[in-house]
């Protein structure tokens, strides 16, 4: 989604208006995801099966991946936890390995 859908944005008029709309769409969705994450989590009967981390995950990713600012905010976080980065750079669009590896 950082990309503008292949500069559609800036070629076509009404293109800007749409990236805008699918954008906004995104992260009311990806906050609603991350809202409900949270009880999801504490009223999930099976401990074994962490389904409302998965909720959130999916939430974080959908707004990440919709808001340049917050992608850039959220990547510079997950950095700072390695281990954790390796696992999920991918979803983020980070495909290459880090020099710092």
């Amino acid at each position: 989604m950082n990309e503008s859908l292949n500069g559609w944005a800036r070629s076509h008029p009404i293109g800007a208006f749409v990236v805008l709309i699918i954008r906004g769409i995104c992260i009311a969705v990806g906050l609603l995801l991350m809202l409900i994450s949270v009880p999801v989590a504490i009223l999930t009967p099976f401990p074994l099966v962490p389904i409302g981390a998965f909720v959130g995950l999916f939430g974080l990713v959908l707004v990440a991946g919709a808001s340049k600012t917050l992608h850039g905010k959220i990547t510079d976080l997950l950095r700072k936890v390695p281990w954790l980065w390796k696992r999920v750079r991918w979803a983020f669009g980070e495909k290459d390995v880090d020099p710092a590896e």
